[in-house]
């Protein structure tokens, strides 16, 4: 187990989530990668900044930060604000404000700094998808906020892009009041440096690199050297490669010279990387962890009904199965799974299965549209869900479509003003079986974790 990186000495230990009123224990909070806790503290300041996704101090109720102590390899959690009525004292006696006055006060913008803006904006003027870049240019948002990007340019004719050159040390609140200003104008934040080593790179450096999907871009003489070669804007990435390892999962740092336009923009998260590392990351997990329960249900039922000529094994084979299923889902609350060889949950289960997968499943129809006429008229108390699941999987669109005559159409209207009462005797197992089924349901129909079944 991961240790908690919660210092020992932290003051705050006990929180509460904002938007649930659950508590949290700080240190079970803390025990994550560093990765996971540079990305929960950028989290936090985004929370404060929009009022959602907030942690409280349990005692006083007054909404927390986090912090990283000087030797980074620990954090604690401060107040937002202090008027002596917590017994937790959290705050230095300088402000965020204050110390960001007192670094910068009496200083000039860096030689460094100035070479950075001018690498950038070279080697943007070497690339026809971009405009004349804009140094230092002012940015005016629609309700009035002002900002002064180090470089700003339109990439190929649809996005504004902000390059903002970063080679000192800030406090992430700057950074988060910048990416959530540029998220709101429909452009996109990009920081740069001029040289990244992991091992050294300060903290902010590594919440840039952590938020951004563990991607970071580099700008110098051989980068732009490669933009004019090129004809196009070139950056030294900087990426985290995850690989499996004697049965784990490590990271390789990788770097690599790359152009603008191989890079995925995700203007809404605000991020533009070269390799996705957290999808990487989640499919190897997957991969060690094993098919999950949902996956096993799934394909012992399609093997189960022959679908798509799957061969059935032996009902020695089966009963075995169906058993170590059974104990699974029991663990997870499910008591519901009865017989796999005949009635319910059969019957939902192929009915799920045919939605999902858009073509009859345990049915011996040819096409979909005969299978989903079967299922409202037979199993009514089956619709709604079934309904639900044409919606998740895409699927009703393709009826209505379909429905040249209206057959489709009266079919629903008839089973919504005389079908039989809907039946939720598996709903527990429609949540664990069909997870993505299930979200569906619970932005439709409200909170589906109150959903209950009787063991049996």
């Amino acid at each position: 187990m991961t240790t908690s990186l919660l210092h020992p000495n932290a003051s705050i230990t006990d929180l509460l989530e904002d938007e649930t009123g659950g508590r949290l224990d700080a240190g079970q909070a803390l025990q994550v990668s560093m990765t996971d806790a540079l990305r929960l503290k950028h989290r936090l300041q985004r929370a404060l900044k929009t009022g959602q996704g907030r942690y409280l101090c349990e005692l006083c109720g007054v909404a927390v930060y986090l912090v990283a102590m000087p030797d980074k390899a620990a954090f604690v959690f401060r107040h937002l604000h202090e008027d002596g009525s917590c017994r937790h004292i959290t705050k230095t006696r300088l402000t965020a404000a204050q110390i960001n006055a007192f670094r910068y006060d009496g200083q000039r913008e860096s030689v460094r700094h100035k070479r950075i803006k001018e690498l950038v904006a070279d080697s943007i003027r070497c690339d026809m998808q971009f405009t004349e870049p804009e140094i230092e240019g002012t940015w005016k948002g629609r309700e009035g906020e002002r900002r002064r990007p180090d470089v700003r340019s339109r990439y190929s004719d649809a996005l504004d892009i902000a390059f903002e050159a970063q080679l000192s040390t800030t406090f992430d609140s700057v950074m988060v009041d910048r990416e959530e200003f540029y998220r709101k104008e429909g452009g996109l934040l990009v920081w740069v440096f001029g040289e990244f080593d992991p091992e050294r790179a300060r903290l902010m450096m590594k919440i840039c690199f952590a938020v951004n999907n563990r991607n970071a871009y580099v700008v110098n003489e051989q980068s732009l050297g490669a933009s004019r070669q090129s004809g196009t804007l070139m950056l030294i990435c900087h990426y985290d490669q995850p690989v499996l390892r004697n049965g784990k999962i490590e990271f390789d740092h990788c770097q690599k010279l790359v152009s603008f336009d191989q890079l995925t923009l995700d203007q809404e998260g605000q991020r533009a990387y070269l390799v996705d590392t957290d999808k990487i990351e989640a499919n190897l997990k997957r991969q060690l962890e094993g098919p999950s329960l949902a996956e096993r249900l799934e394909d012992f039922w399609l093997a189960r009904v022959q679908y798509q000529d799957r061969a059935m094994p032996e009902t020695a084979a089966m009963d075995t199965q169906w058993s170590a299923l059974k104990l699974a889902f029991q663990k997870n609350g499910v008591y519901s799974l009865g017989s796999w060889s005949y009635g319910q949950p059969g019957i939902l289960l192929n009915a799920l299965y045919s939605a999902k997968h858009g073509a009859p499943v345990g049915w011996g129809y040819e096409k979909f549209w005969d299978v989903a006429h079967h299922i409202l008229t037979k199993y009514g108390e089956l619709g709604w869900v079934f309904h639900a699941a044409l919606e998740c999987y895409g699927r009703l669109a393709e009826l209505e479509e379909q429905d040249k005559r209206g057959k489709w159409r009266k079919k629903v209207s008839d089973w919504r003003a005389h079908g039989p009462a809907e039946s939720h005797d598996y709903d527990r197992l429609i949540m664990e079986a069909f997870p993505e089924l299930g979200q569906h349901l619970q932005a439709q129909r409200g909170d589906v974790d109150q959903w209950e079944e009787t063991p049996f």
